[in-house]
């Protein structure tokens, strides 16, 4: 139902086929992002803050609401740089990273143009539910991946996507992403504020 609003009062401006995609959200928005990875050795949930800038090509993605984490951790993906930083405010300890591939290719909240559709579906029932459609894109940087992304039918939000990577680390692998709690805009955009003891 949040979402449903969200969606509404965003004013819906959705950017369809530019940058390589069939569609994206708006530009800027806050979410929670719920993480699931299974694989045959391993498995991991979390559940965590998710703030996205395309205006600016970047994201953030902190704590972990799972175990009542906000924490001090965040990791920024910053593609204008082509860097990632892992910041620990606390330790004040930072990490670096390149960031390799398409910022719109990212988190799988953009759907890729060439994406086929696997056609329409609901969430929810009756006057309240939510309409939305399923892609699943033709290539995924040549990786044996299969993926599945479900987003709004208006608005192109994310909902859940699927990647299930065959002969990988650890064996095959299934990651799931779900987005919640969505609105639009940046509430504070210090959440990308590089730390003076950041170097590269």
């Amino acid at each position: 139902m949040i979402l449903q609003a969200t969606i509404l009062l965003a004013g819906l401006s959705v950017t369809a086929g530019q940058g390589g995609s069939l569609c994206c959200p708006i530009p800027q928005f806050h979410a929670f992002q719920h993480v699931t990875i299974v694989n045959s050795t391993s498995s991991m949930r979390s559940l965590q803050s998710f703030i996205y800038d395309g205006d600016n090509q970047r994201y953030v993605i902190s704590g972990d609401l799972n175990y009542d984490y906000i924490g001090t951790t965040k990791v920024i993906y910053d593609y204008n740089k082509r860097t990632g930083y892992r910041i620990n405010t606390e330790t004040r300890v930072c990490t670096t990273f390149p960031l390799r591939g398409n910022f719109k290719e990212q988190e799988n909240v953009c759907v890729p143009n060439g994406a086929v559709s696997s056609g329409p579906l609901y969430y929810g029932y009756g006057q309240g539910r939510l309409a939305s459609l399923s892609y699943s894109p033709t290539t995924v940087g040549g990786r044996h991946q299969a993926v599945v992304a479900t987003v709004t039918k208006e608005g192109c939000f994310p909902i859940i996507s699927t990647t299930t990577t065959t002969g990988g680390q650890g064996g095959n692998t299934l990651k799931v992403l779900g987005y919640a709690y969505i609105y639009p805009g940046n509430p504070d955009v210090t959440v990308f504020d590089i730390p003076s003891y950041c170097t590269m």
